[in-house]
């Protein structure tokens, strides 16, 4: 099941409402992970990455490089997944994992 989560631009300090989008580092059609950064803002003090707070799939991407953004304003839209910390590559890969593991401890208890 999927649903869309919007992105938007936490606060950046104190007393900062806006910055200026200097790149841009996901496109739509894009998988991320929590916690990977979408774009750089730069502000008058700083140059900062803004994470994703959750992984999926890049639906809509509402900043471009140049934009000026404000503190709560929308960056993204991600078609969000539960257990969404995760891309699907690595979704497939733990029940592998998982079953590679039972099959060493099934012979483990057969070998005692």
């Amino acid at each position: 099941m999927t649903m869309p989560t919007e992105i938007k631009l936490p606060e950046l300090g104190e007393n900062i409402e806006e910055g200026d989008v200097v790149n841009v580092l996901v496109s739509a059609g894009d998988t991320i992970e929590k916690d990977q950064p979408i774009i750089e803002v730069e502000t008058g003090k700083a140059t900062l990455e803004v994470p994703a707070d959750t992984g999926g799939t890049v639906q809509e991407v509402k900043v471009q490089k140049g934009d000026k953004v404000r503190v709560d304003q929308v960056l993204a839209v991600i078609e969000a997944r539960d257990g969404a910390a995760a891309p699907a590559g690595k979704k497939e890969a733990q029940p592998q994992a998982a079953k590679q593991s039972a099959a060493p401890s099934d012979s483990a208890t057969v070998s005692e």
